[in-house]
């Protein structure tokens, strides 16, 4: 992995703490937003640590550095991103490498025919060196998630297959084409392609897209439960979950992390619509690796 010589070490790490304070951030704040350890912040503002650069593309998108921390963290006789005109082009963004999530919205409703109708839209910047065309998303089921032999069971029995889910995808509000990378009875891996109206429309270094997709599952093979996974450095993510009001629906929620269980800072809230009972909930600056998982209950269940 890339890093700094001392000399670049010490201007990141002046640049870094400059605009740290400008933003009226600690080091754990920063930290949190960034999804790495305080200490570690701390070990690179003091020049004991010199960063990754990982660390400075979380960093950069973070502070909002206009650029400051990458351009003292290039290496010399090395390109400014976006300097060439050939840049190699990109696939699946690795895990927060080349990704940052500016927003993420998730809709789960519960509709009459016993469908689960799952809709993702997820505004990305390329914080990378190169090109992006393609983002992967998947689909998991577990109708049975306290008991793993009866699931694989069920699931070998009961498939869900790529057909029934209706699987849709768009790239800034445009249908686009979309590939199965990986098909197992209760898992579906995929990977959206930029490519609107079959044309390669890459997300170059710095640039941002809106990447949506959608799928339906029987409410016999979904499960009671959703869950959001933080998987790319986010600044914010945000959900709905709609049940008829019939069902007299009721939610609860936890974030899991390596540190155990625990409750959500805020309980999703709950409201009544013309589509029935609704809970709402939103995080800012969630850590990365970080789990989202919400639970419910139908009356009389």
């Amino acid at each position: 992995m890339t890093k700094l010589d001392d000399t670049a070490a010490d201007a990141f790490a002046t640049t870094l703490t400059r605009l740290r304070e400008t933003r009226q951030l600690s080091k754990k704040d920063l930290a949190a937003r960034m999804g790495f350890d305080p200490s570690y912040v701390s070990h690179v503002e003091g020049g004991r640590h010199r960063p990754t650069l990982e660390f400075a593309r979380r960093a950069e998108v973070v502070l909002d550095g206009g650029g400051a921390l990458m351009r003292t963290f290039e290496e010399p006789g090395t390109a400014a991103p976006g300097a060439a005109a050939g840049w190699p082009i990109g696939g699946t963004a690795s895990l927060g490498s080349e990704l940052f999530v500016e927003q993420e919205d998730s809709d789960l409703r519960l509709a009459d025919d016993g469908y689960y109708e799952i809709t993702i839209s997820r505004t990305i910047r390329n914080i990378g060196q190169r090109p992006l065309t393609r983002f992967p998303t998947r689909i998991e089921v577990d109708a049975f998630p306290a008991d793993p032999a009866r699931s694989h069971s069920f699931y070998r029995d009961n498939p869900v297959t790529l057909a029934e889910t209706a699987f849709w995808a768009r790239f800034d509000g445009e249908p686009t084409a979309w590939r199965v990378v990986r098909d197992r009875d209760a898992y579906k891996k995929i990977e959206i392609f930029f490519e609107p109206s079959r044309s390669l429309r890459p997300v170059y270094p710095g640039q941002s897209a809106v990447v949506t997709c959608g799928y339906r599952v029987h409410h016999r093979k979904w499960g009671a439960w959703f869950t959001r996974e933080i998987r790319w450095p986010t600044m914010r993510i945000s959900g709905s979950l709609t049940f008829p009001r019939h069902t007299g629906a009721r939610l609860s929620g936890r974030r899991v992390s390596w540190t155990g269980d625990q409750p959500l800072g805020e309980a999703p809230a709950r409201s009544e619509s013309a589509d029935g009972t609704v809970f709402t909930w939103t995080v800012t600056s969630p850590t990365l690796a970080n789990l989202y998982h919400f639970q419910w209950r139908f009356h009389g269940v």
